[in-house]
């Protein structure tokens, strides 16, 4: 994530754009280097802010311009609390088991 804590700020969107961009041109390289393939695994966990959708757009353009593999963590809200989006839900849906569209339609 582009961000120090917690989600990406609005304001950063650009900034964080470009970061997600060189973090996988790196790792495109090393798995060229080594004859690997390139995956992003368990990026997101995050809330259906508009932040997060920036983020998830942002990670999964660059994985798209490197032709890398991708999972977004996670499907379903297990409570964990090690993540940016704290007690709220960072799957697919809210406390009340609505779908975060937004969320769906970005990994989508």
């Amino acid at each position: 994530m582009c961000a120090e804590t917690k989600e990406p700020p609005l304001d950063q969107e650009e900034t964080c754009r470009k970061f997600n961009r060189n973090r996988l041109e790196i790792r495109d390289r090393d798995a060229q280097r080594f004859g690997v393939p390139l995956i992003i695994s368990e990026f997101g966990a995050c809330t259906s802010s508009q932040n997060c959708m920036n983020e998830i757009n942002s990670v999964v353009d660059a994985c798209d311009e490197y032709l890398a593999s991708w999972a977004y963590w996670q499907f379903k809200t297990f409570m964990d609390i090690t993540t940016s989006a704290g007690d709220t839900s960072e799957g697919f849906y809210e406390k009340d088991g609505t779908l975060q569209r937004n969320k769906a339609e970005a990994l989508s």
